[in-house]
């Protein structure tokens, strides 16, 4: 393994790390809660579990543990596929309790159950090594391009329904912890998608410089990193998502809050309490 030279590199490393943490905590918090609606912890869950087990494979790559041990590069935890399926069905579930899977929603498993089975086929039945191949749907070019495009797919899908729900239930007049969860939500997914613009952004530049001007960017100091911390941010973001949603009444705008901190910090006046229920 390597050992962790300059600023970028440490930051880069500390941060996967921090996401690691904060979504395996989240995650069990889900787990081990009692819910009514345990299906939608469940998906949330499993969508932090994936964030985590693909930010550990971008930690093995920064300490060099693949170049050492070869034989690692079929670990089954690069689960790119599964993102934006399980982002949809937390999202899903979590608005629509009562819904219940049909036949048709089998395909939605293909591509995850599928990238899985290669890794752990290639495990089990071969030397563990793996090679980037462009016409590889699980894992090389193809691959990264079925991840962008589903995982766009699967995000507008979901923002359509946190619309729906926010539109019936300020219908009904409801709030509560339905409105609370829905805005949530929201928020998640508009923070997500800028976030995934950054991490898109630098899957096809990487893509386009390397097939088409036969220029390797990762040899461009920074450029690797780069992407370490673009997804990074998205597994983080997702885990602050879930500390949202596991609160209770009565609820915290902590963006409020912090800008309310700063205005009286900046006329002199005493900090106010929390502000209650996001908006």
């Amino acid at each position: 393994m390597q050992f962790l030279t300059g600023t970028l590199t440490t930051l880069s490393f500390l941060v996967l790390c921090a996401a690691i943490a904060l979504n395996g905590l989240v995650a069990a918090a889900f787990l081990l809660r009692k819910n009514e609606n345990k299906r939608a912890d469940l998906a949330l869950a499993a969508l932090l579990l994936a964030y985590a087990l693909t930010a550990l494979h971008h930690i093995f790559i920064l300490k060099g543990v693949y170049e050492a041990k070869p034989s690692l590069t079929a670990l089954p935890i690069y689960v790119t596929l599964s993102l934006g399926v399980l982002l949809f069905f937390s999202v899903k579930l979590r608005l629509f309790p009562t819904y219940k899977f049909e036949g048709s929603d089998l395909k939605h498993a293909l591509l995850p159950l599928g990238q899985f089975a290669y890794f752990l086929g290639a495990w089990l039945l071969t030397d563990g090594v793996l090679v980037r191949r462009f016409y590889s749907p699980f894992y090389g070019g193809l691959e990264m391009g079925l991840y962008i495009f589903t995982f766009y797919t699967y995000q507008f899908a979901a923002y359509r329904f946190i619309r729906f729900q926010i539109l019936a239930l300020r219908k009904k007049k409801e709030g509560g912890q339905p409105l609370y969860e829905t805005l949530v939500l929201r928020r998640m997914l508009r923070v997500m998608l800028l976030l995934f613009w950054v991490n898109s952004a630098y899957i096809v530049t990487d893509f386009v410089m390397y097939e088409l001007m036969q220029l390797n960017m990762h040899d461009f100091r920074g450029f690797t990193r780069f992407g370490d911390l673009s997804f990074a941010t998205m597994a983080g973001w997702a885990g602050l998502t879930g500390v949202q949603l596991l609160m209770k009444p009565p609820y915290v705008n902590l963006s409020t809050f912090v800008l309310r901190l700063v205005k009286q910090g900046l006329s002199g006046r005493p900090a106010a309490g929390p502000v209650q229920a996001a908006r």
